[in-house]
């Protein structure tokens, strides 16, 4: 009898041990993250980070700019008349993007115009920086 009855407690033992066991939740787990999951309490490495780029120009092309990056294309539609851009924002006349961090390549034309017969074209390397802004000036 007293040998049944430690292995009833062995075993109640080891199913309450057993139930009060953390389960895995595997996630983003940095709460600066844009696609932080906040019961994830195992980080996964999936943690996706955004920063901003703007281009912008204070030249005359004689036509709106076209900037692509990251298969995304965004419109200079005027000059900046006013030195340069004092952040990234949504100012109508520059190209605005919102991407992951890293490098990207970026091309840009303007079609060509009395000034610019053949018209322009820009290309380069743009980075990103989580939570950055980076502005970019086409000339």
């Amino acid at each position: 009898m007293k040998r049944i009855t430690i292995m009833l407690f062995a075993a109640m033992l080891l199913i309450s041990t057993m139930s009060g066991c953390r389960k895995d939740i595997y996630g983003c787990t940095d709460p600066t993250a844009t696609n932080y999951a906040p019961n994830a309490n195992v980080d996964n490495g999936t943690c996706k980070y955004y920063g901003n780029i703007m281009f912008w120009t204070a030249a005359d092309f004689g036509n709106n700019i076209t900037v692509t990056i990251q298969n995304q294309s965004g419109t200079i539609s005027d000059i900046y008349t006013s030195g340069q851009p004092s952040g990234c924002n949504t100012d109508v006349h520059c190209a605005n993007f919102s991407l992951p961090q890293g490098s990207y390549a970026y091309s840009a034309s303007a079609a060509p115009s009395t000034n610019y017969p053949q018209g322009v074209t820009w290309s380069g390397t743009a980075v990103v920086t989580p939570g950055g802004c980076q502005l970019y000036q086409l000339n």
